[in-house]
């Protein structure tokens, strides 16, 4: 039996607390960031967020403030590089022939998503097929990222001491309770206090990033911009990254919170799927052996012509004549007239099913506008799609605003199509959305209580035994105990899918002992897609992990009552005894039972 009670958020007030500084640390499926701002600051200037700067060669506008999310490593596990470092480092080891020894990883992210039984110790594999725990791929990341931090720090005169920072480390709203809790974990292997620690969700974070832009642009204007952050207003915000898409679905509680009116939704729909498809047409024209080729023995002309492709999908606008120009490495010329026995010059153009469609000249490959559009078809069909069955739901009546953030919203193209798509609602992109996300982290880290409540996306329960009902049990699940007839794997159920949680608010429910000698208890923990799953083993119905629960004393009349928290950034639990004692309750939703 379950129920429910509110308790007040433990960030609620940062400074007794002794936080003087919080830190976002945003390592997205393509690029990473860091930001911060001072708690002494927040209140009165909630935008005056500073960003790391990364140095760079490549003169993208977001990479003065984002780095690749990549990492290279020496094969005993020993950490090189980080981002552009990583690229350059590797590039130069490539060069000389000199990378043996060397792993490089990159996309390690999205396998957090993909995989649903995720264990803790689940392995990477790079593309040359070297592997590496992922949790160690991270803990390396968000180390150096702290260091990073603290240098800066330190560079820029500032005093605030490591145990006087909030680290806040953003995760996908669509990720599983497994994948938050693995992100969790990496952080304090790399070194951040569990006190010191929160998670923040990536689409929400951006939400309230938004917000504040567009509160302060009202109060300094009286542009139709002003009416966006009344009470009662819904919006919903489209977190374009490269991995996944994640949409969250707010509404305006009143001046100084926001709540969810759905819960969290999304895909794996993200830029970099564009990127595939432009390098599946280049490898279409080219030769798929030319590709791997360039990639297994030509490194430093493979990420480069990756960079390029980046680079192409944010600025499909085209030339005057509606042409794209993709800049080629020289080595890939070579690379194509060894394998073909051709040079790569129009006449090759001519003669492949793009004749028409494409020109060369040198090492410039011009390509129709049309072409780079079909590689965005697929993905911005699977968004839109996705966006109207949202629109189209009873929760969603009165939504006026579509709110586009993340690092594929710079995209000309996006900027432009999904407006047309939406033609009957506002659609805003704030400036610089690729860093919405990061710098919404560090407000929300500053004021977690901007977030009056969230909705739990499934349902939630134990597995239960309790007396057997004729006529409405199914006796698959009957057993006998001194010929009493009991029913076993009854969902208990904790949490409702489209239940809407405060922030802080519990549900509890009781644990007994059932040995007299027992010390602790091992509860498994389940969810499902539907409301009202009768059995722990109905289709509809995951198991997710389980609670460790400490049962102090002697006998089998003990009891610990455990609270479970749904209304935070992932799933929280604690545990009291009869004497009101607190009792440990450990909840681990990997899948390493």
């Amino acid at each position: 039996m379950a129920c429910a009670s509110s308790v007040l958020g433990s960030f609620s007030n940062l400074q007794t607390e002794g936080i003087q500084l919080v830190v976002a640390l945003d390592v997205g499926t393509t690029h990473a960031g860091i930001a911060w701002s001072l708690c002494s600051d927040f209140e009165k200037y909630p935008l005056r967020i500073t960003s790391l700067q990364w140095p760079t060669n490549v003169g993208a506008s977001q990479t003065a403030y984002k780095t690749p999310s990549v990492l290279l490593v020496k094969s005993n596990g020993e950490f090189v590089a980080f981002g552009y470092d990583a690229e350059e480092k590797y590039s130069e080891l490539a060069n000389d022939d000199a990378h043996y020894g060397y792993y490089f990883f990159k996309d390690f992210k999205m396998a957090l998503y993909e995989n649903e039984k995720l264990r803790s110790d689940h392995l990477f594999v790079d593309a040359e097929g070297h592997a590496m725990k992922t949790k160690d791929i991270f803990g390396h990341i968000i180390r150096y990222m702290k260091q990073r931090l603290l240098d800066d720090l330190k560079t820029r005169g500032n005093t605030v001491k490591k145990d006087n920072i909030l680290w806040v480390v953003t995760v996908p709203a669509i990720w599983n309770d497994g994948a938050k809790q693995f992100m969790r974990e990496a952080a304090l292997a790399a070194g951040i206090s569990e006190k010191r620690l929160r998670l923040a969700l990536e689409p929400e974070a951006a939400s309230i990033y938004t917000r504040e832009i567009l509160l302060e642009r009202s109060s300094t204007d009286d542009q139709e911009e002003s009416l966006v952050f009344k009470q009662g207003m819904k919006y919903i915000v489209i977190d374009l990254g490269g991995g996944t898409i994640d949409f969250t679905l707010k509404e305006v509680v009143d001046d100084n919170t926001i709540k969810d009116f759905h819960q969290a939704t999304g895909g794996p729909w993200g830029g970099r799927t564009v990127n595939r498809m432009i390098l599946d047409f280049l490898e279409d024209l080219l030769g798929k052996d030319v590709l791997e080729e360039l990639k297994t023995n030509h490194k430093s002309s493979w990420l480069e012509l990756e960079r390029e492709v980046e680079l192409k999908k944010k600025n499909a606008k085209g030339d005057k004549d509606g042409r794209i120009l993709i800049q080629m490495p020289g080595e890939l010329l070579d690379v194509f007239e060894k394998k073909t026995g051709k040079k790569l010059i129009n006449s090759t153009a001519f003669e492949s099913k793009y004749a028409g469609k494409i020109d060369i000249k040198g090492k410039k490959l011009r390509i129709d506008k049309c072409i780079v559009e079909s590689c965005f078809k697929k993905c911005l069909e699977d968004i839109i799609q996705h966006t109207k069955s949202i629109l189209e739901k009873p929760e969603a009546k009165g939504t006026q605003y579509i709110i586009l953030v993340g690092g594929f919203a710079e995209s000309e193209y996006m900027k432009t199509e999904m407006p047309k798509a939406f033609e009957d609602f506002k659609v805003f992109i704030p400036d610089e959305p690729w860093l919405a996300v990061m710098r919404g982290a560090v407000m929300f880290g500053q004021r977690p209580s901007v977030v009056e409540s969230r909705i739990a996306r499934y349902t939630y329960g134990i597995a239960t035994i309790r007396f057997f009902l004729k006529d409405f049990d199914n006796p698959k699940h009957r057993i006998y105990e001194d010929n009493v007839p009991y029913c076993r794997n009854v969902f208990d159920k904790l949490a409702e899918v489209g239940q809407s949680f405060r922030l802080g608010e519990t549900v509890t429910t009781e644990v007994f002992a059932h040995k007299e000698f027992m010390s602790k208890m091992k509860v498994k923990v389940f969810r499902s897609t539907e409301k009202d799953p009768r059995y722990v083993t109905d289709e509809s119905c995951t198991a997710i992990g389980e609670m460790l629960v400490a049962m102090p004393g002697y006998g089998k009349d003990r009891k610990v009552t455990v609270s479970l928290c749904f209304g935070e950034e992932e799933i929280t639990c604690s545990g009291i005894n009869e004497s009101n004692e607190s009792v440990h309750v450990k909840l681990n939703l990997l899948a390493d039972n």
